[in-house]
């Protein structure tokens, strides 16, 4: 009796045991695919929109601390990696976690490890999306994911839209109340118009692919639609930049995209409307230059919405027309060979090339370069914008970008602190956070390995996407062109704006780049559990960039408790905040700064002067840091300290209209 009660105990527990692995089996092939093609891509992209693009420190490093909990415990109960992780995808982790670790380095030799620890943070987030997005992938993930991230950029496109023609649906335009020249400028969601037209352009080729490869009619009208949608509100940014990041991922589709004569009439009928909404637009000045409160304003609003909805409600009528034709074998049937299409698009560029040489195209393009190296040129206010080269300062910028390199090329002056190189160096006054480059901004911070590591990365990708374009399964070739021209757009943006910043931007070329990376044509075949030794290791990793992301946003949000006690004057709580910050990040100088603020308000000089002069010695390059203490000794009765610490913050920041003054 004993060993038949054994002998059923024993089954149990072996069917208890298959039970766990056939749930973990399921978990990984049926939840992983979904989680990464589907509901991560949708839910990241449009609720970091939603979140002023992500740009916050805050916002971000949530979305990183998220995402590595996730990934450690999938790697720990052994869901994830679903499949097989290929060798191009463990090639951008490679770059990417060598970026990370060359950026953790260069707190070493940064004048501001506060700084340096906050852009580590940075790049650790966008590490963990990308591995996340990598381990996630399954069948049709590439697919997916064009669905997913295009789906969720129209939603953000229309939304950017009515919020320019009904403004009083949407929060107050706090960028336009802080920047004038900004109230003209669709930025909403993102608060910020150029990121808001790169969101827009990387958004257009993947709705293009949804438009010519949707699986059903509706699908297919609905994407060409909202084509129309998102050129009227990136007409509505006045982004220059923006307007040629479109120009340049069409291009790249055109040229990548194996089926140029189907996706004709979606793209004609798309950028038709969308260029008949835009001169319509044209037309109503209130609308187009604000204010938007402006009873003007408000009845052109009305005006181009309902323009908008008859505009797209007939293309998508259209476009439903068309796939019935085609699926019922109505019109003829176009038949173009690849070496025919090739030729035609050669053909194409020699005539465009020989037309730009008699057109007299080289010396407006030296004009324009001219135009584009002076700081200040005259732009206009509306849609004049678009007739001006005038880089607004960036000429500048990367000119010293340039020479801070020059200080140590091969390592450069440390992560995240060009911001004090060129308020001390610059050219031209102004206050700037960073180079509006990636790749030169790297290059000053974090020299030519930094530039090599992340050039690497994105181009490498591009490079790719283009290749497998061409020699994938001709099924996955429409995917991975699409995926690779929104990726050219991000790698535009990145050369000549703030995209790294804005968290939106580069982790959605990250799930982009994850499922180019990732396919296979071979994914029915269900792969094994990873071994134990490779996700131990994985865990460290995942540990590690846990701390390096929760670490200063713990801090961050110390200060910002401190900053509102302050500001409900609740001083003693304020200076605990205040306190706490600096325990959790003690080389940081802004919670001594702090402290020194609330002290100051407080009535004790002595302990404010004493943390201020801890906060310039955490950062001794930083003006502010140098400014808080001169008004400190002044109101202490130290004249010659504060005056020193004056000249010593004028000389950190020399060209500030505030030491004009």
């Amino acid at each position: 009796m004993p060993a038949v009660v054994d002998t059923l105990a024993g089954e149990s527990r072996s069917i208890r045991h298959r039970s766990t692995v056939e749930a973990v089996r399921s978990i990984r092939v049926e939840l992983g695919p979904i989680l990464a093609g589907s509901v991560l891509p949708f839910v990241l992209v449009l609720y970091l929109a939603l979140q002023g693009g992500g740009y916050d420190a805050v916002i971000r490093s949530e979305v990183g601390v998220a995402v590595w909990w996730v990934l450690l415990l999938g790697a720990l109960v052994g869901i994830l990696p679903v499949g097989r992780v290929t060798a191009a995808a463990w090639a951008a982790l490679g770059l990417l976690a060598a970026f990370a670790a060359w950026t953790a380095l260069g707190i070493s030799w940064s004048e501001s490890s506060e700084r340096s620890v906050a852009e580590l943070a940075r790049v650790a987030t966008y590490l963990g999306v990308l591995a996340l997005a990598i381990a996630a992938q399954g069948r049709d993930g590439l697919r997916r994911t064009v669905y997913s991230v295009g789906t969720a950029l129209a939603v953000i496109g229309a939304l950017a839209l009515l919020s320019r023609l009904h403004p009083s649906w949407f929060p107050a335009n706090e960028t336009g109340e802080a920047l004038e020249f900004g109230r003209s400028r669709l930025n909403y969601p993102v608060d910020y118009w150029n990121g808001l037209a790169t969101l827009l352009a990387i958004g257009l080729p993947l709705l293009l692919a949804i438009a010519v490869e949707g699986r059903r009619i509706a699908t297919q009208a609905l994407a060409t639609a909202a084509v129309p949608v998102m050129a009227l509100a990136a007409f509505y940014t006045l982004s220059r930049g923006g307007a040629a990041e479109m120009v340049l991922v069409l291009v790249a589709f055109l040229v990548l995209y194996p089926r140029r004569l189907v996706a004709l009439p979606s793209l004609l009928l798309g950028t038709g409307g969308g260029a008949l909404l835009i001169l319509a637009a044209t037309q109503r000045d209130a609308l187009e230059n604000g204010p938007l409160s402006t009873q003007a304003a408000l009845d052109q609003g009305d005006e181009m919405l309902a323009m908008t909805i008859v505009v797209c409600a007939g293309i998508a009528l259209t476009r439903a027309a068309l796939g019935l034709a085609v699926r019922h074998g109505v019109g003829p049937r176009l038949r173009v060979s690849r070496r025919a299409t090739t030729a035609a698009l050669a053909g194409v560029a020699v005539v465009a090339v020989v037309g730009f040489l008699a057109a007299g195209g080289p010396g407006e393009l030296s004009e324009r370069w001219e135009e584009f190296k002076r700081p200040i040129g005259a732009e206009g206010g509306g849609s004049e914008r678009f007739e001006s080269a005038s880089g607004n300062g960036r000429y500048q910028w990367w000119q010293a970008a340039l020479d801070a390199n020059a200080a140590d090329p091969l390592i450069g002056i440390g992560p995240g602190t060009f911001e004090y190189f060129w308020a001390e160096n610059g050219s031209i006054p102004g206050f700037i956070r960073d180079a509006h480059s990636l790749f030169l901004g790297t290059l000053a911070e974090l020299g030519v390995i930094g530039l090599i590591l992340i050039a690497g990365l994105v181009f490498g990708v591009i490079g790719f996407g283009a290749w497998r374009s061409f020699a994938a399964e001709p099924s996955a070739r429409p995917w991975f062109a699409v995926a690779t021209a929104a990726c050219v757009g991000f790698a535009a943006a990145a050369a000549i704006d703030s995209a790294w910043e804005m968290g939106v931007i580069p982790i959605i070329f990250m799930l982009l780049a994850a499922s180019l990376l990732s396919h296979r044509a071979d994914r029915d075949r269900e792969e094994r559990a990873r071994a134990a030794a490779p996700r131990v290791a994985f865990c460290a990793v995942a540990l590690a960039a846990l701390v390096a992301i929760a670490i200063p946003l713990a801090g961050t949000n110390s200060v910002r408790a401190s900053q509102e006690a302050a500001g409900a004057s609740r001083f003693g709580p304020a200076l605990e905040s205040a306190r706490e910050a600096s325990e959790i990040q003690p080389w940081a100088a802004t919670p001594h700064l702090q402290q020194a603020l609330v002290l100051e308000l407080g009535g004790d000089l002595d302990a404010a002067a004493s943390a201020a002069r801890a906060a310039t010695t955490d950062e001794p390059t930083n003006w502010r840091t140098w400014l808080v203490l001169s008004r400190i000794e002044a109101y202490r009765g130290r004249a010659g300290a504060a005056v020193a610490a004056y000249r010593e913050a004028r000389s950190l920041n020399p060209r500030s209209p505030l030491f004009a003054r």
